[in-house]
């Protein structure tokens, strides 16, 4: 600033503009750049929080325990039948105790006999006798056409011939498990037990 006399002249220097603040066009602000370093910086620190677990950054980890593997179960043996399987049913006699997907008209039981030196079987379901012929392999079992006696009997058992008819018209695939034997149709299972001979 220059005094000369009582007047007071300004210099460039002595503007506040010029002594305190840069021109406008020359202005640098440093005060966001610090702001966006600060939010990179923690941005950072998530980010490797983040994936630490998954690379390993940071305290080591006890390993996962080994689960030892399932043992080892052999497959289950299938009987094995013998050449001619119809031994396995000749001789004995069996007694229904449940039908699956159906009911024999008047209750039955259905009574089902092999014969021990031929190939034939008797059957009975609650009115008259039938007997036929049977061919019996791995799985199925066939009853030819049969005969039977001629009685009357009253109803419902009168309709156990037609049931036992209709049963037994088709190829039976058949299961036999101890004392139990089981006859399948296409609709029907007949779950049997074995009936021990009278001792008379």
């Amino acid at each position: 600033m220059l005094c000369t006399g009582a007047q007071t002249v300004a210099t460039q220097d002595d503007h506040p503009i010029s002594r305190g603040a840069p021109e406008r066009g020359n202005r640098q602000v440093t005060a966001p750049k610090a702001r966006g370093s600060l939010r990179s910086v923690l941005l950072a620190v998530a980010f490797v929080a983040l994936i630490a677990p998954v690379v390993g950054i940071g305290a080591a980890t006890a390993a996962p325990v080994p689960v030892p593997p399932a043992p080892i179960r052999p497959a289950p043996v299938p009987p094995v039948l013998p050449d001619d399987p119809y031994t396995l049913l000749a001789g004995n006699s069996y007694s229904s105790i449940g039908v699956i997907g159906g009911a024999i008209p008047g209750g039955g039981p259905l009574t089902v006999t092999f014969a021990e030196d031929e190939r034939r079987v008797g059957l009975d379901a609650g009115c008259n006798q039938h007997a036929g012929a049977v061919t019996v392999n791995v799985d199925q079992l066939r009853i030819d056409r049969l005969a039977s006696t001629m009685m009357a009997c009253p109803a419902p058992r009168s309709e156990a011939d037609g049931w036992l008819t209709r049963f037994t018209s088709v190829p039976l695939t058949w299961r036999v498990l101890g004392p139990v034997l089981a006859l399948s149709s296409p609709v029907q299972t007949v779950v049997l037990v074995e009936q021990q001979p009278s001792t008379r």
